[in-house]
């Protein structure tokens, strides 16, 4: 008895089918080929040298006169590492210079006289904070260990007018903590316990505060995508 046989017609796809199909992949390929990460230098968000001659008062911190002094040169040495060919104009102590102009505080009429009397476009001038240093006291949760310590702060605000308007053209602020000591001790009778100088951590602590408080000066590098 003769089988039945089934006649199985194979469909070619339509010429349609592989002309886009091609389209499809030469469009990836020229997408890639087009759209890439580069690494590109972003500018600083506030360049001091389109804004003339910088005059900068003395950063006030206290009664610490030593960390006065160096803030202030931190300071500027940092911005002009930042902004190679700024010009800064030193103008010595807050008090020196307000009495200079007749006025008794920064407010804009004052930062107004200062640039007509010091012949500066821009006024810059900032106030470090420190703290006395606070116990700190933790205790573990099975109470079997204790560890205690002194932690100090400081702070780092600056502003930038505009001596023509004294209009506040920018403002920033950073702070940092630090531990000058410590003490721990547990129920085995282990103890340990170290201390610093707080004067000395202040002025160690100046760096990172002036770094931190510089971002805006500084251009830096992001990558990007870029077609």
């Amino acid at each position: 008895m003769a089988q039945d046989r089934k006649l199985v017609v194979r469909r070619r796809p339509p010429a349609i089918f592989f002309i886009r199909a091609a389209a499809l992949v030469m469009g990836v390929g020229i997408l890639f080929a087009c759209s890439h990460t580069e690494k590109v230098l972003i500018p600083p968000l506030m360049d001091l040298r389109s804004h003339g001659t910088v005059g900068i008062i003395d950063f006030s911190a206290g009664a610490a006169d030593d960390l006065r002094r160096l803030v202030t040169q931190e300071y500027i040495q940092t911005v002009q590492a930042a902004q190679p060919g700024v010009r800064i104009l030193e103008l010595g102590a807050e008090a020196q210079v307000l009495a200079k102009v007749g006025r008794e505080q920064l407010d804009p009429a004052a930062i107004r006289a200062i640039g007509n009397a010091y012949r500066v476009d821009v006024l810059m001038f900032g106030q470090l904070t420190v703290s006395d240093p606070k116990p700190n006291v933790r205790l573990s949760s099975t109470w079997e260990s204790m560890q205690a310590g002194a932690d100090i702060e400081a702070s780092l605000m600056t502003k930038l007018w505009e001596t023509d308007s004294g209009v506040t053209l920018w403002t920033n602020a950073s702070r940092r903590t630090e531990t000058v000591a410590h003490l721990s001790a547990d129920t085995d009778g282990n103890v340990s316990f170290g201390a610093a100088d707080p004067q000395d951590r202040y002025r160690r602590l100046v760096p990172h505060l002036v770094y931190a408080n510089t971002t805006d000066f500084r251009s830096h590098w992001e990558y990007r995508k870029v077609e």
